[in-house]
């Protein structure tokens, strides 16, 4: 041991780093946490807001991540974190680290793919934190999985809204080679000996100038300690850490892990007390010194250059199965159609885009695609704390409904073509616009761009106001969460997040006919009867004038039905919602037989006939959209839906 004398000068450098990735989930689930038990609040004994309290109460830096989706999810559902992470990062408690938007795996993705993917989340960082892209300077890679050939170029782009990426976190065994039966990397995995350069930054061979720094193993494993033996290695290494002195290098202790670890988010549900522990420890012990890494790193050269081979953390890897590379999950056979689905839909959205789209439709699109491919191929492992013994290790059901969705932003693109092409007509027809196998019924004109799905309840799935740029999408959130719901356009009972519109309540699930009575003129008009077995026959008789801003649903009911309830989900520019919560949201009801949502100059609405009357919704708020329910109270009755620009 150093003399205390001496050691009294010297100081490690330990970092938290906490990564948080979730989709754009919501409330009410049976099979998963919901977002407000993910976050948590002051009074509860779990969640994301027990470890920035944690931070806050011991005066203990952190880094964070936050994946895009998670961060849309909170302005949306709790906009109150937004504001406990600005208070932090204005305390100097915080520092943000950058990644991917949609948590792609990057290697299997083209550049121009991973360039969006970056700087959708600086955009989000800056719109929803206030955060200069500039201050962000470190990367963590999707799943930890790095390729040098692969993501170094796209990182370092000066290009990119921050000037490029200057470090990235990766798993201290990809210091070493993983070539050969007894590789090092191996035998690294096997005995995780302490080696000073493990906590050395280095600078990645033929990396553009990237710097790699180490998360270490022995950390990730006991934060937070789950024994006090666990504690005691933590606190082992760090005292040998000092004990080595300043002639290693500048070392530093990464701890990096899913924040729902110490969070005890569907992990141990000690985790907060047992992380607490290690917060209390390092604030008694002044020669801990924590920091933020691109603050710790900026000054400080690299202790050498370093050949990073591809690899990902030990795991996933190995337990898991996905192999070093990733590709025994992504080329799996059983993930085929899912890939199919993402390149069809990006090609179909390239390919209107080239011919003259709507700008902001066509970003609608990308951003829906960017979203779909959401922990890539995911496969749900035997083991580990989101895996199932039970599991056939095949591709997650989650994942696999994810991927399905990117097919809606071919059905965006055909919108935004439309928009680009409209003529004074309206229009009516029958066309499988996403590859689904299904025909959904379109109506349009110059104002309106409608899709109802006859198979899915008859209702009107998406809803896109054209008159003028930029094109909005207003009835449909393809990015909110859909659960295991693989198939396109149907109806989500449990949570109900993602009701469509003109959906008879009861019948959701019933598959109508269509058939087209006018499909060109000044007035087109359509059909949808309920020919579900056992269902009454609910008529819905659907119209659209050339020039019209709403669209019109005469009910005809049968005569065992006296009435009939219908809601309606309105998401009055979706796009703007997701990147800017409800901050620019309102009320919008000009008469007192309409009601509806505004966002900025557009606002959607239902419109009541005398035979209809509003009613109070089951829930008033869903993903990215808010609820309208009316009772039809007659046999016949007609409801519109219309788009209006405020200004």
């Amino acid at each position: 041991m150093i003399p205390v004398t001496e050691a009294k000068k010297r100081s490690v450098s330990i970092a938290f780093v906490h990564h948080a990735n979730q989709f754009l989930v919501t409330d009410g689930y049976e099979n998963k946490q919901g977002i407000s038990s993910i976050l948590g609040n002051r009074e509860s004994g779990t969640g994301y807001l027990r470890v920035f309290d944690l931070h806050r109460r011991y005066r203990i830096p952190f880094n964070l991540h936050l994946s895009g989706t998670l961060l849309e999810a909170i302005a949306w559902h709790s906009p109150e974190v937004l504001s406990e992470l600005t208070d932090l990062l204005r305390l100097d408690l915080l520092e943000m680290v950058g990644s991917a938007y949609g948590q792609n795996i990057m290697r299997f993705f083209s550049r121009e793919h991973n360039t969006r993917q970056l700087k959708e989340q600086l955009l989000l960082q800056e719109e929803l934190l206030g955060l200069e892209p500039e201050r962000v300077k470190v990367f963590w890679v999707p799943e930890r999985l790095w390729d040098t050939e692969a993501l170094a170029k796209v990182l370092t782009d000066n290009r990119l809204p921050n000037g490029g990426y200057e470090y990235v976190l990766l798993d201290d065994r990809l210091f070493y080679s993983k070539m050969g039966d007894h590789s090092p990397r191996r035998n690294y995995d096997q005995e995780h000996a302490w080696n000073p350069a493990n906590f050395l930054m280095y600078r990645i061979k033929d990396g553009s100038g990237l710097r790699a720094l180490p998360i270490a193993y022995n950390l990730r494993q006991n934060i937070p300690p789950r024994t006090p033996e666990g504690l005691e290695t933590v606190k082992t290494q760090l005292r040998w850490l000092l004990d080595l002195g300043p002639n290693f290098g500048e070392l530093v202790a990464i701890y990096a892990d899913d924040l729902e670890k110490p969070a005890g988010a569907g992990w141990d549900r000690d985790g907060p007390a047992q992380y607490e522990s290690i917060l209390k420890w390092v604030s008694e012990n002044p020669w801990l010194k924590a920091v933020k890494l691109g603050e710790w790193a900026s000054p400080r050269s690299p202790g050498a250059e370093k050949r990073i081979e591809t690899g990902t953390y030990f795991e996933l890897a190995n337990e898991f199965e996905a192999g070093e590379d990733y590709e025994r999950w992504y080329y799996d056979a059983r993930w085929d159609p899912y890939r199919k689905h993402y390149e069809w839909s990006e090609n179909r959205v390239e390919e209107l885009a080239s011919r003259g789209s709507d700008p902001a439709l066509i970003e609608l699109a990308r951003k829906v695609i960017l979203a779909s491919v959401w922990q890539t191929a995911w496969h749900t492992p035997k083991t580990g704390a989101h895996g199932n013994p039970d599991s056939v290790t095949g591709p997650s059901e989650w994942v696999r409904a994810i991927a399905s969705h990117a097919r809606v932003a071919a059905l965006i693109a055909e919108a935004a073509y439309w928009m680009k092409h409209k003529d004074k007509e309206a229009h009516a027809y029958l066309q499988d616009l996403d590859q689904d196998g299904e025909e959904e019924l379109v109506l349009k004109n110059s104002n309106l761009f409608s899709v109802f799905s006859p198979r899915n309840g008859g209702r009107l799935v998406y809803l896109f106001g054209i008159r003028e740029p930029p094109g909005r999408l207003v009835v449909g959130n393809p990015i909110d969460d859909w659960n295991w719901l693989e198939r396109l356009h149907e109806y989500m009972d449990v949570p109900p997040n993602h009701p469509g519109a003109f959906s008879d309540v009861g019948y959701e699930h019933d598959c109508y006919e269509a058939s087209l009575r006018a499909t060109d003129g000044d007035e087109v008009n359509a059909r949808l009867l309920n020919a579900q077995p056992d269902s009454p026959r609910i008529e819905k008789k659907i119209r659209l004038f050339e020039g019209g801003d709403a669209i019109r649903v005469e009910y005809a009911l049968p005569e065992t039905m006296a009435s009939l309830l219908i809601e309606f989900g309105l998401s009055p520019d979706y796009l703007s919602l997701l990147r800017d919560g409800r901050r620019g949201a309102r009320s919008y009801s000009p008469m007192k037989d309409t009601r509806g949502w505004a966002d900025g100059d557009l606002a959607v609405w239902v419109g009541l006939d005398e035979s209809s009357a509003f009613e109070n919704p089951r829930s008033p708020i869903f993903g990215h959209g808010w609820l309208v329910r009316v009772a039809g109270l007659g046999r016949r009755f007609e409801l519109r839906l219309g788009v209006d620009l405020t200004n």
